[in-house]
């Protein structure tokens, strides 16, 4: 079956280390739009921090943000939602107040956290975005987010986060690790998957006509939904498990070489 969509998370699948994007990536992308695929980055991210890319990829069709809780077509325009249930992001704001652990929020316009610490510095030079520090965030917490992540870089520490935090709120929202010191929290609606098949069935395709590619926990559900799930390298082994392909590392432009090959060349075939 022909590839008719392609979505792709950016941090360590699209994006060089460098955190740009290739040239022989963009040639990829634009070489399979021009043949009708479409093109839908998809990324934990807030539309803040990654419409640049959007702009730069410059052939999206449309793009999912903040693991699916918000999905924009390819003119920046909300076309769907599932935000955090607000009493349940007030009490997860709560849990880390009461405990000492670093919390933020994704709202329609930014990201927000209560004040700057290493871990706010941490997320800002990887996303290459700064967030606003607003203070106590139960009270900010007026409405509802579209994710909540904890940032947690000792791995003991994030051990007994995840040990307290799942079993308190994991019958409520979904919560899962997308980098070793990532904890996200989304509405159980807003998977990166179920975004995927919603814009497949949008444009009027089928879940088998589409390639998805990723490297970490929070690409599994549109790796497992896909026609085609792609794993980069790079990712652990515990990832690479669910792909029907294995791609290059994202530093050897592995999104390009699979596009090239699996959709490019059998197109011309």
């Amino acid at each position: 079956m022909a590839i008719k969509l392609i979505a792709f998370d950016l941090d360590d699948t699209l994006l060089l280390d460098d955190r740009t994007i290739g040239a022989r990536t963009l040639r990829a992308l634009h070489a399979a739009h021009d043949r009708g695929v479409r093109i839908v980055p998809a990324t934990g991210r807030g539309k803040h921090s990654m419409w640049n890319y959007v702009q730069q990829i410059g052939c999206a069709d449309a793009a999912i943000c903040t693991n699916g809780a918000q999905v924009y077509d390819g003119e920046g325009r909300l076309i769907i939602e599932h935000p955090v249930p607000l009493e349940t992001a007030q009490r997860v704001a709560r849990f880390a107040k009461e405990n000492g652990w670093y919390l933020q929020g994704y709202g329609a316009d930014d990201y927000y956290f209560e004040r700057e610490t290493d871990e706010s510095r941490l997320y800002a030079r990887l996303a290459g975005h700064r967030g606003r520090a607003v203070g106590d965030l139960e009270s900010y917490l007026t409405q509802p987010p579209f994710k909540l992540l904890f940032v947690e870089t000792d791995m003991e520490k994030m051990r007994e986060l995840k040990a307290r935090s799942i079993p308190l709120f994991g019958r409520e929202i979904c919560m899962f690790v997308s980098k070793p010191f990532y904890l996200e929290i989304t509405d159980p609606a807003a998977t990166k998957g179920a975004a995927v098949l919603a814009l497949a069935e949008r444009f009027g395709l089928l879940p088998g006509e589409t390639m998805c590619f990723g490297d970490s926990g929070n690409d599994l559900s549109m790796i497992d939904a896909a026609g085609v799930g792609v794993v980069m390298d790079n990712a652990q082994p515990e990832i690479k498990e669910h792909a029907d392909l294995i791609a290059p590392a994202n530093s050897l432009e592995g999104v390009a070489q699979v596009i090239e090959k699996y959709v490019l060349e059998e197109a011309e075939a």
